[in-house]
This record gives C-alpha cells, structure tokens and sequence, in this order.
C-alpha cells in the first residue's frame, strides 16, 4: 500500500503552469496530511515467525519468545488456559512465512480483506479457545481465557474488515477442590493435613504432592474458603480443631474449633482466609481432635440428593 503521496513534478503538462502547480501542492499536503491520520489510526508492531509455518494474515498471535535482531516471536493464539492472557499482541496484519522475514501486526486499528462471513457486523471477536489464532462471537468461559480482540466492521468472505483493539486483563487463577474420602485421627491432640483427590475446575492453582497441598502456579493474594464436614462416632463431648498452614507453618489466629456430643451426628466447620503468596507456593488445611472417633466425613449420595464430600475447598485470586 502506497501511503505517500507523488510530489508534483515541474515537467507535468500545464496551461497555467503557476496555477496548476498551486493546485498539486496544495492537493499533495492534503493528502499528506490524510495519510499520516490514517497511519495514526492503526498502530503496528514488527513480530517474526519462527513456528514453521506460514500465519496468515487475520491470525490472532501471541508471544512466543524472541527473534533474531531483538524482534518479537509470534505464534497463533490459542485462548484455552494454558497460555497467559498477557502473552495475546494482537492480529496479524499480512501474511507472515516462516523465512526469518519480519511482518506487521496489528495492535489497534482496521485489518481489512480478511475471511468474517462467520460473524456479523458489530459482534465483539473474541480469541477462540479451540482453534489456534481463530476468532470466535462466542464469550468463552472458564478455564478458558475471555480475550476481547476485535469487533467485525465488514461481513465478507473476501473483504472483510474488523477494528483491532485487544483488552488485556491480567489473569486471576483459582481452584476448586473436593475431598471424596474419609480421613480420621489415629492419636488425639495430634495434628493432621486433610488430602484432597478431586478437582473440579481451576486454572494456574493445583493439588500438589503431597496431597494436602494446594499449590498456586503464580504470585498473588488468594482466598481460601474451605468447609470441612465432621462426624462423631460416639455420644463423648469432643472437641475439633480446623486450621490452616502456609509453606509448612501454622497460620496465627486461623483455627475453627467446634464441639461434638451426637453420636452419628454431622458438624461443619467453615474457614475464609486471605494469603499473599509467592510462586508455586502451597497452603494445606490441618485438623485435630481430643476424640479419636472423629472422620473427615464423606456421605454418598442418596435417591433424593448428591452426594457431600468431607471437604471442600476454593481459591480464587483476588489480586496479582
């Protein structure tokens, strides 16, 4: 794309020569001027491709590392969790073979002569989570990573045209994990790291090993809330003490303490704690009894409702 505008020649065929070349000045600077603001309007950065393929132009990228010369390596996107929503850069905005050569990508403004004939004037594109560099209409939703990149202008299948404008959130990760075994002390007054053997969703948060820890892949400041059902195996008053541990030490002023009498009964006990954690730093949730005939209790389902685990517990991230 030629953005620049011919300067006028002395040697153009004129009548009014003085006039004519008033004229092409005055119709040069205004173009000048129209392609700088249009060059404004759209911003670019220089990216390289080192994944072995071409990418083509309308790809959504992220970074992939760093090139030759101290360029950008970039490689198809793919939003489904196991890329960092900050890696996105933005949508390429021509062709891009794997030789080493540099491209342009877009990272705010108009890519146009692109494939959108399966969106629909003003939808919100979102980087897809199951194809690599694709768009999709659709808001994807947990594990998978909700990027806004772009919004469709022109519904075309040759030319069409969209507006570039990539809303990056810094991730938050959590987790959501169950106990489905029973766990009972085996020497009273004896403290006891509760395992867990279930996840149900979570990104960047784990159960790690030993069992009892959960894990967060990145630093931040994390809410544990964990609820812990008790049963009692004997009509003795007994007393359950609930707390939680951090990289292996007890945290102050973190124990729930409750007192059984029933025999056969069932107490839960709630625990909500804020931790400012470091990398791959873990968290375990312990417990104690004056009573051995005390279980982390795990009740099966029955005809009428789901099954209740012995534990249960969530972290969500509440800040970087």
């Amino acid at each position: 794309m030629d953005l620049a505008p011919r300067v006028p020649s002395q040697r153009d065929p004129v009548v009014d020569q003085g006039a004519l070349a008033s004229r092409a000045w005055f119709r040069f600077f205004q173009l000048l001027q129209s392609s700088i603001e249009g060059a404004a309007l759209t911003q670019y950065t220089v990216v390289q491709n080192t994944t072995g393929v071409t990418i083509p132009k309308g790809t959504v990228v992220g970074f992939a590392g760093v090139g030759s010369n101290n360029v950008l390596s970039v490689a198809p996107y793919l939003a489904d969790g196991s890329s960092p929503s900050l890696y996105i850069l933005g949508i390429m905005a021509e062709n891009l073979p794997d030789s080493g050569a540099t491209g342009l990508c877009c990272v705010w403004g108009n890519v146009s002569g692109i494939d959108t004939s399966a969106f629909s004037v003003g939808d919100v594109l979102y980087a897809s989570p199951t194809v690599a560099g694709g768009l999709t209409a659709t808001k994807p939703t947990a594990p998978d990573n909700v990027i806004p990149v772009a919004a469709t202008l022109i519904s075309s299948a040759t030319a069409g045209d969209i507006f570039v404008r990539p809303t990056i959130e810094q991730q938050q990760y959590y987790g959501d994990f169950n106990k489905t075994n029973d766990q009972s002390p085996a020497v009273i007054n004896t403290a006891y790291a509760i395992t867990f053997d279930n996840t149900r969703i979570a990104n960047g948060v784990s159960i790690g090993s030993p069992a009892s820890r959960i894990v967060v892949s990145q630093s931040g400041l994390y809410q544990f809330n964990a609820t812990v059902q008790i049963s009692s195996g004997n009509s003795s008053s007994k007393d359950i003490y609930v707390w939680f541990r951090k990289n292996g030490a007890d945290v102050p002023n973190s124990t729930r303490l409750v007192t059984i009498d029933v025999n056969n009964g069932y107490v839960p006990v709630t625990l909500i704690e804020a931790f400012s954690l470091e990398a791959n730093a873990y968290v375990e949730l312990i417990f104690a009894s004056t009573d051995t005939a005390v279980t982390i209790d795990n009740v099966v389902a029955t005809a009428f409702a789901p099954a209740a685990p012995a534990a249960v517990l969530s972290v969500t991230q509440l800040q970087q």
